[in-house]
């Protein structure tokens, strides 16, 4: 993990993610359920799925939903994006150091 890691990486590494996704799929994310791609921090912070925010004021990166939801889903959620490609387990950690740094940008 990265302690350098900023707001335009962890765009990247999403962006890149769902790219892939749509690629193997042939779709464009799912409408309704969130969106997919995030223009600052605080847009991905605000966002949710299935009522629940994926970052959290206080809440330990490894707790927040986005991290869960990358690393073995949470609730019902499968782990994303649903049916891969997969986050690597050292993006996940850069995204998460990223996360309990502040979410610097």
């Amino acid at each position: 993990m990265s302690d350098e890691v900023r707001w335009p990486e962890v765009k990247r590494i999403l962006a890149e993610i769902m790219e892939s996704w749509e690629a193997r799929t042939g779709r464009r994310g799912l409408p309704g359920i969130h969106d997919y791609y995030w223009d600052t921090p605080q847009q991905l912070a605000n966002d949710s799925s299935m009522g629940t925010r994926f970052i959290e004021a206080g809440v330990p990166a490894a707790e927040t939903a986005l991290i869960r939801s990358l690393r073995k889903g949470f609730g019902s959620i499968p782990k994303m994006p649903m049916g891969g490609p997969f986050v690597s387990e050292a993006k996940i950690l850069d995204i998460e150091g990223w996360i309990d740094a502040g979410m610097p940008e």
